[in-house]
C-alpha cells in the first residue's frame, strides 16, 4: 500500500477507482492481478495447509461473480467497495496466463517444476529407456 501526505499534493491527484470527491487511502481497483493467488499456491505447496485452497476458491468465486462479463470474458473492477461492481472495459492478459494458472495449479494434485518463465511442466517418469537416460 502506498500512502501520500496531503500537503503538497496537486488538487487533481486522486486514487484510481475511488468515488469522486471522496478521499481513499488505497487503490480501490482490482485489475485481475496474480500475486495473491501465486502466494496461495506456493504457501499450500510448502505447508499443505488446506486454508490456502479455501482462500483460493473464495477468490475464484469472487472473480466469477464480480469480474465476469456477459461476453464470457472478464473485466477489471473500478472499486471493490461497490456492489454491484463497476467494470472497466479491459481484461489484462495476465488473468489467463498467470492468475487463472495459479488457481488451477492450486486445485490440481499433480506435481510440477517450473521453467524460467514460470510455466509449469509436469513431473513424470519415462517408461521408455533412451540414450538420454541416467539409469
Amino acid at each position: 500500500m502506498v500512502m501520500f501526505h496531503k500537503s503538497g499534493v496537486p488538487s487533481d491527484w486522486y486514487i484510481k477507482g475511488a468515488s469522486p470527491g471522496k478521499e481513499a487511502l488505497y487503490d480501490a481497483r482490482y485489475i485481475l492481478r496474480l500475486e495473491t493467488v501465486e502466494f496461495l499456491f506456493i504457501a499450500y505447496c510448502l505447508t499443505g495447509d488446506i486454508r490456502y485452497c479455501q482462500w483460493g476458491w473464495q477468490i475464484f468465486q469472487s472473480i466469477e461473480t464480480h469480474c465476469k462479463v456477459e461476453t464470457r470474458g472478464y473485466a477489471s473492477i473500478m472499486n471493490v467497495d461497490e456492489v454491484p461492481s463497476r467494470k472497466e472495459d479491459k481484461m489484462e492478459t495476465f488473468l489467463m496466463s498467470e492468475t487463472l494458472k495459479y488457481l488451477y495449479l492450486l486445485f490440481d494434485n499433480a506435481k510440477y517444476v517450473f521453467n524460467t518463465e514460470a510455466h509449469p511442466l509436469p513431473i513424470f517418469t519415462p517408461h521408455i529407456r533412451s540414450g538420454f537416460s541416467w539409469t
